[in-house]
């Protein structure tokens, strides 16, 4: 019978680069314009049920001693004793997706236009080779997603699909690392934008499904976007 993974102690030196990263991707955000006051970025221990986020601060002001560690039952396991008041949506999310390692939640002005909208925020630009040719789902709970329930009602509305919009909210984004998470966060803006823009001069020609798995076929560089945002961050006093 095969034990339960270790989950590290949350001052742990094997800890130290995921817990800059995590901060480094909150002062990402903040710089991009995507989030303001509010809004957090989650990264699971790898190999554990539990996850690192920021305590209940703004993604601007995040710092190293403002992270907490829980568990996939929203447990505290170390750091600022401060969760952000909506866990759920990185334990829930976590807990039905293991193929997720990053999870981000925002209330980017583009999402939040079109999670209310009648038209769908299709893709219109390569940037958007995550989505679904059809749009993102969209999440029709009222409320924070505060309790485990709503929770669970979000990673159901969010399926297999990367990224799932909230009415009257904002958004979530998954992705397989901190890296990837922000800057599919910072292109699902840009798609807002940008179809926002299209649709004052008529119908877009969207991108159809097979085309964008043409242009997820050719994705490069991975590392390129991360290193680009991380140079726009400058020294922070």
């Amino acid at each position: 019978m095969s034990s339960a993974p270790r989950v590290p102690a949350f001052d742990a030196s094997e800890l130290n680069e995921l817990k800059q990263k995590l901060v480094t991707a909150c002062h990402i955000l903040d710089r991009e314009g995507i989030t303001d006051g509010y809004g957090h970025v989650s990264v699971r221990l790898p190999g554990a049920a539990a996850f690192l986020t920021i305590a209940n601060v703004s993604p601007g002001c995040a710092t190293l001693e403002r992270l907490i560690m829980q568990d996939l039952e929203g447990n505290y396991l170390g750091g600022a004793n401060t969760p952000p008041n909506e866990w759920p949506i990185h334990a829930c999310v976590m807990k039905v997706r293991p193929d997720v390692t990053s999870v981000c939640h925002t209330h980017s002005l583009w999402s939040t236009l079109f999670s209310v909208l009648p038209m769908k925020l299709r893709p219109l630009h390569h940037y958007g080779n995550f989505l679904p040719a059809g749009g993102p789902p969209i999440y029709q709970g009222a409320g924070l997603v505060r309790t485990v329930e709503r929770g669970d009602a979000l990673a159901a509305a969010l399926g297999d699909a990367a990224v799932v919009l909230m009415r009257a909210h904002g958004d979530t984004v998954v992705g397989d690392s901190i890296e990837q998470v922000v800057q599919r966060t910072i292109r699902l803006a840009k798609i807002g934008e940008l179809a926002h823009l299209a649709l004052l001069h008529g119908e877009p020609d969207y991108l159809k499904a097979e085309e964008l798995e043409i242009f997820r076929a050719d994705s490069k560089f991975p590392a390129r976007g991360w290193e680009y945002y991380v140079s726009r961050l400058g020294p922070r006093s």
